[in-house]
């Protein structure tokens, strides 16, 4: 059993909808059913708890099995078990300390990421936040939320910075990116701070073996998925599902279903075969870096 908070409660979320979907109920009549019972639990608390973001109670749990029909001793047990463990160990996140300065849903993603033994990610515009420096990283946030006050984003650069001990902290996290080729010659800051963060990633690469960077050049044109990021989360424990993570405006998407992690996987190794090698990758990113002292 996992005891990471947020992958408890995601695996959690994602059994309960599986449940409610094989009796063919909605949310809304799962709501309205337990209005009945003098239960109040609203539609956008019960997507909550089955995106794995919403506080876990246990009576809520029990009256969803009970409305869900599930009779089984030992899969009731199992479920119950599921959520007490979550309630229980959701005060010892670390990333909880930064909840206050983090946009919506993000915290559930830092929770799913620091259960995991291996990332897949690949970004357009940005490079990674898990390889971005701390200038980098302060002119993107800035950038992303210019009415927000400086001590906001300043907790926001710090939590991106100890994110990062995931690559240098035993068990280290195996990371996997794949960039476009625009992510290097976007100037984010000066052009000082975007030399020093090419360099950087040069650096990483080098230097930790748990890190992978291949850069999609420009020479490819067009290709698949360059409508948007996504990130393939595969924890560290065996025992919890894999997740497939896309950012968009329309909300953060998280996805467990074995079909759509096999599409993304898919689609992660169909980009890998286009990138440049990670030896070729790093000489570009060097000579972007060079570029950058004129």
């Amino acid at each position: 059993m996992s005891d990471n908070p947020t992958i408890l409660r995601m695996r959690l979320g994602a059994e309960l909808r599986e449940l409610r979907e094989r009796i063919g109920l909605s949310l809304d009549a799962v709501s309205k059913a337990l209005a009945a019972d003098d239960l109040d639990i609203s539609v956008s608390k019960l997507s909550r708890l089955e995106n794995g973001k919403g506080a876990v109670r246990l009576q809520d749990v029990r009256a969803l099995l009970d409305l869900y029909r599930v009779t089984d001793g030992a899969q009731r047990d199992a479920l119950l078990r599921m959520a007490r463990d979550a309630k229980a160990a959701a005060p010892t996140a670390w990333w909880t300390d930064y909840e206050s300065a983090l946009p919506s849903g993000l915290s559930t993603y830092v929770g799913m990421e620091a259960g995991a033994g291996r990332l897949l990610t690949f970004t357009l515009t940005l490079i990674e936040g898990l390889l971005q420096t701390e200038d980098y990283a302060r002119a993107v946030i800035q950038a992303w939320a210019p009415m927000d006050p400086p001590e906001t984003i300043e907790r926001r650069v710090e939590l991106r910075m100890q994110r990062q001990r995931l690559l240098t902290n035993d068990p280290r996290l195996e990371l996997v990116t794949i960039m476009d080729e625009v992510a290097l010659r976007r100037p984010i800051g000066d052009p000082s701070a975007m030399r020093s963060q090419l360099c950087h990633v040069v650096e990483v690469c080098e230097h930790w073996p748990n890190v992978s960077v291949q850069v999609i050049p420009l020479s490819k044109g067009a290709y698949g998925p360059q409508h948007g990021m996504f990130t393939v989360i595969e924890p560290r424990n065996a025992a919890d599902k894999p997740v497939a993570y896309v950012d968009s405006l329309g909300g953060n998407l998280y996805m467990q279903r074995p079909e759509q992690i096999s599409r993304f996987r898919a689609m992660f190794g169909r980009l890998q075969a286009i990138a440049l090698d990670p030896d070729e990758s790093l000489r570009v990113i060097r000579t972007a870096a060079e570029e950058m002292r004129s």
